[in-house]
């Protein structure tokens, strides 16, 4: 499995590899404008400045080949989200997809059903075998869409991480297998469908 780092389109989105000198701007100023909504996210409560260690992470993460994070932009260029490849291990053939965030204006639309159909294809055109999902316990919200792209509730993994403001969090995995992939692929077609 090779996974790259170059430019993923579609009609409704366009991925390009994020940079943090490019992109940190505009997602430090969409998390500005998520900002008391996140607050108030009962499974979210980050420190003051979350954004800039998110951005240090994001950036030491992919220096150490550990991710690979991808602006996400809409067909008139401007800035909808960033989603991300965690962990790519070429040995295993397996990925996670995450670390993904989205301005309020593309939440609930063809954005996220089109840049997962993105990383999915490419994912499975360069031989992974497994794309995982994490998504904390809490997250009602981000398991339901998982669900809904097709992702197979596996368990849970149970108080295995500490989030930066001491929060103890549990992990639902989500995976979609290769031989999953056609009817997965097909779900998210027709879903991208009704979108002009």
């Amino acid at each position: 499995m090779e996974l790259r780092a170059g430019e993923l389109s579609d009609r409704h989105v366009t991925l390009v590899p994020f940079d943090v000198a490019r992109d940190g701007p505009a997602l430090r100023d969409m998390a500005e404008t998520l900002g008391p909504r996140i607050e108030t996210w009962p499974y979210y409560n980050p420190p003051s400045d979350w954004i800039g260690a998110w951005l240090a992470n994001i950036e030491a993460r992919t220096a150490d080949g550990k991710l690979i994070p991808f602006r996400v932009s809409r067909p008139d260029g401007r800035v909808a989200g960033i989603s991300t490849y965690l962990g790519p291990d070429a040995i295993s053939r397996n990925v996670e997809i995450g670390m993904t965030m989205y301005t309020e204006d593309a939440q609930g639309t063809e954005v996220n059903p089109a840049t997962k159909r993105l990383l999915l294809t490419h994912a499975f055109e360069s031989g992974a075998v497994r794309v995982q999902f994490n998504v904390d316990q809490r997250n009602t919200r981000s398991q339901a869409a998982v669900k809904k792209l097709g992702g197979v509730q596996e368990g849970v993994l149970r108080d295995n991480r500490i989030l930066p403001n001491g929060v103890l969090r549990s992990t639902v995995v989500f995976s979609i297998l290769a031989s999953e992939w056609p009817a997965v692929k097909a779900g998210l077609d027709a879903r991208l469908a009704v979108f002009k």
